[in-house]
């Protein structure tokens, strides 16, 4: 991550959504996640972030594709709002076997 801010981020910190998504029901805006990590990923399509966070920069911190999810932050070390968010995943209506959840 490009930032002044200490590396690795480890933390809380919130997630802006981007877009409606099935994966933020019920979860509010600027929900706070945990973060551990010192690196993001450079999105090249838009209109598959669904959240972004902001660490001296701002990155995606939820992707969406199809049946494909990718999270920046740890869920499950995430309280109350991670486990929603996981629920949330589990209960889209288009969950196959071959449905991924991706951590990055």
């Amino acid at each position: 991550i490009p930032t002044n801010d200490i590396l690795p981020h480890v933390g809380w910190n919130s997630l802006e959504p981007k877009s409606k998504n099935k994966i933020l029901k019920d979860i509010s805006d600027n929900t706070d996640f945990y973060f551990t990590h010192s690196y993001y990923f450079k999105l090249t399509n838009s209109s598959n972030e669904v959240a972004s966070t902001n660490y001296g920069i701002g990155f995606p911190s939820i992707i969406n594709k199809e049946n494909i999810y990718g999270v920046q932050f740890h869920p499950e070390k995430s309280q109350i709002a991670g486990e929603k968010l996981i629920e949330n995943f589990l209960n889209l209506k288009r969950w196959k076997k071959k449905d991924l959840f991706l951590l990055f």
